[in-house]
């Protein structure tokens, strides 16, 4: 759709306020921008600089991107974003206003004055550690956010399942869970298992709980003599490389979606350790390309497999083991809990169900005139 033709319809104004992006939240952002560009809403963004947005979160050109210096020393940056939302309220008529963390609906609920009147209001947690905190904390924080206000329509918007439960036991029950979405090129990658068993695992960013699982397995399992080759996709700080280079784990770096699905692609097994304090993207990943998985029992992970029927779930490391020795001695299993990954993930992670979901979710979102113009990537 094309600039006059968006000009034309009218389009809705969506600001959305993220914080600090990472690869789980952009599973949801990236595909979110690009539908409700689609369907005609022009977006401002408004988040946290990060060297990693120039090469690695890519959104639709169409949206208005507005980033705020990171404060090394403390966290005074959220004062800049304060100031840039207010600036923009205040410039601008939002029919729809998406906080986006934790952080960003705290900032929301104090500036709910420059909030418009005829804004809907939508919450992502995109996993928060406030989910995960103390029952009486975690209690104080659904009451908070299923207040109300009778000038603006409110919604939490959860990105994965294990998120809306966690907040439900909690008595949230009026949410909508629209998942994350993975490119299209995991699901369309050819499975090309390497000529050696190959173990694969790995993070979007240095999860040093998980090289360290990863690590002790390739010594385990090398001196059992299978003859496996083992490697991390990844980007990895100095430790936890010198840890991979010692067990003879062979790393490699985030490229892009495609380099990815095809290292992916070539494995054997994926195996996924880690705390999971997020929705786990590389093992979606993992699961769109068709590689049986190995998880740890983590709400995360289970939210995503289920034992003996998409994959494997493991209570200790020898449990992980014996796990990943069965899959590589039989073809069949590993074809088998593969295709239902693949199955699965398509019917979960697809970027037209993301889209379908989100644009009924935004469907009556107010359409007002808008009061001021944003000039494109605007710092």
């Amino acid at each position: 759709m094309n600039a006059s033709s968006r000009a034309e319809i009218g389009a809705s104004h969506v600001l959305h306020v993220v914080g600090r992006v990472t690869e789980a939240v952009f599973s949801f952002l990236g595909p979110a921008s690009e539908a409700l560009a689609h369907a005609g809403y022009d977006q401002t963004i408004v988040m946290l600089d990060d060297p990693r947005h120039a090469h690695t979160f890519k959104f639709p050109v169409q949206v208005r991107l507005l980033t705020v210096p990171v404060d090394a020393l403390g966290h005074r940056h959220w004062i800049g974003v304060a100031a840039a939302v207010q600036t923009l309220t205040a410039t601008h008529q939002f029919s729809a206003i998406h906080l986006h963390g934790f952080l960003p609906w705290l900032l929301g609920t104090q500036m709910g004055r420059c909030i418009p009147k005829q804004a809907s209001v939508f919450y992502s947690p995109h996993g928060s550690r406030t989910l995960g905190l103390l029952r009486p904390f975690q209690t104080a924080l659904a009451w908070c956010l299923s207040l109300g206000s009778p000038t603006h329509r409110q919604e939490i918007i959860f990105s994965s399942k294990s998120d809306a439960q966690r907040l439900a036991v909690n008595g949230v029950q009026s949410v909508v869970t629209i998942e994350a979405a993975l490119d299209e090129v995991f699901f369309n990658t050819p499975r090309n298992e390497a000529r050696r068993p190959l173990v694969v695992s790995g993070d979007h960013h240095d999860d040093r709980r998980s090289v360290e699982m990863l690590s002790r397995l390739a010594v385990i399992l090398s001196a059992a003599e299978l003859g496996l080759n083992f490697n991390w996709i990844g980007d990895v700080g100095i430790a936890s490389a010198a840890r991979l280079k010692a067990a003879n784990v062979g790393a490699f770096p985030i490229l892009d979606d495609a380099r990815i699905a095809s290292r992916l692609a070539t494995g054997w097994v994926f195996i996924a350790a880690g705390e999971s304090t997020e929705f786990p993207v590389m093992l979606a990943s993992a699961m769109a390309v068709g590689l049986p998985c190995v998880v740890a029992a983590l709400p995360y992970h289970l939210d995503l497999i289920q034992h003996g029927i998409n994959g494997l779930v493991y209570h200790s490391e020898e449990e992980a083991l014996a796990m990943v020795s069965k899959l590589v001695d039989d073809p069949e299993l590993r074809i088998s809990l593969g295709a239902a990954a693949r199955v699965d993930a398509l019917a979960r992670f697809s970027k037209s169900k993301l889209d379908q979901a989100l644009i009924a979710a935004y469907h009556h979102t107010p359409q007002p005139v808008h009061a001021g113009t944003l000039a494109p990537n605007e710092h």
